[in-house]
């Protein structure tokens, strides 16, 4: 957390344990879940275009090359 906090205000870790408050900690915490939760909301948005675009017969040569990978 202090290298990132660190690299995101371009200072040292060092200065940044020297200067930093509770609410540089708390603003970083919320700016980092945020971020992560508007990726993973796009993520799923993605995995389910995918899916959906997918025909039939590729899910199931997928899914018959991992059946015999696992074989193997």
């Amino acid at each position: 957390m202090l290298d990132a906090l660190g690299e995101r205000y371009g200072m040292l870790p060092s200065k940044v344990l020297e200067q930093a408050n509770t609410l540089d900690l708390w603003v970083f915490d919320v700016a980092v879940s945020y971020k992560n939760h508007v990726q993973e909301i796009e993520m799923r948005k993605h995995d389910k275009n995918r899916a959906a675009t997918m025909d039939p017969q590729t899910l199931q040569k997928g899914l018959e090359k991992f059946r015999g990978s696992k074989n193997k």
